[in-house]
């Protein structure tokens, strides 16, 4: 059994039905949290996930194997960004994973691409809302290595326009 910790309300479910042996804890603000416990009340999954509120800009709750930050970091600084990444390190078990679920930019766009537009619009977008920002595979390396993560895998998503970054802890 592998305990996984996700901030993201829709990727957690599916996670939890597709493995029953999962367990998880859905960790956001505590509107998210209200929000998804009505997705979470009375479904098949509801007693193999704890909803918990919190920022994670302040800390990262300890207690899984595996953590998930699906579309997070993107809306934050690259110097907040590894603050959340060090919480993730200080709780996360040496043989734990992150996955780090987000938009990732190519290092240089040689020519116009309809396939990049979203990821272009969201970058504009987290910029302009949040202070973030998306970034490509190189930065987030520089993020994760700084956190003390060593990134595994860039696993590209197509379909949903995202890469799946599997980074493990480097040793203390």
């Amino acid at each position: 059994d592998r305990d996984v910790t996700g901030v993201q309300t829709c990727a957690l479910p599916i996670l939890l039905e597709r493995y029953p042996n999962l367990r998880g804890m859905l960790v956001d603000r505590e509107a998210s949290i209200e929000a998804a416990a009505a997705h979470f009340n009375g479904s098949a999954t509801a007693d193999r996930c704890e909803l918990t509120t919190a920022d994670l800009a302040e800390g990262v709750p300890p207690g899984a194997d595996v953590y998930m930050l699906k579309h997070v970091l993107h809306g934050y600084t690259d110097d907040k960004a590894v603050a959340i990444l060090r919480y993730c390190r200080a709780v996360i078990p040496s043989t734990g994973s992150l996955l780090v679920i987000e938009f990732v930019l190519p290092d240089v766009v040689a020519a116009p691409s309809p396939e990049l537009v979203l990821r272009f619009m969201s970058d504009l977008n987290m910029m302009v809302v949040t202070g973030g920002r998306e970034r490509s595979e190189r930065e987030w390396l520089q993020l994760l290595e700084e956190a003390g993560f060593t990134l595994v895998r860039n696993i590209p998503v197509p379909e949903l326009a995202v890469s799946i970054l599997e980074a493990h802890p480097m040793p203390r």
